[in-house]
């Protein structure tokens, strides 16, 4: 049987549930906008840079093509 590797801090407090409630934390995110060499991935929503720019039809990127 295989040998599963577990550490000591591995508990079940340091998993974040999904919907956990959220609205007592504090984030501090800086939000750059796009800048004028970039896209928006109409496939992924994801901005890439125009080198990563597969169909420039439909605004595509790479991995989505």
């Amino acid at each position: 049987s295989p040998v599963v590797d577990v550490e000591d801090t591995d508990t079940a407090e340091s998993f974040e549930l999904p919907g956990a409630d959220l609205s007592g934390e504090e984030f501090t995110v800086r939000v750059i906008p796009k800048q004028s060499d970039e896209f928006t991935c109409t496939s992924c929503f994801l901005v890439h840079h125009r080198s990563r720019l597969a169909d420039s039809t439909q605004l595509i990127c790479r991995d989505c093509a």
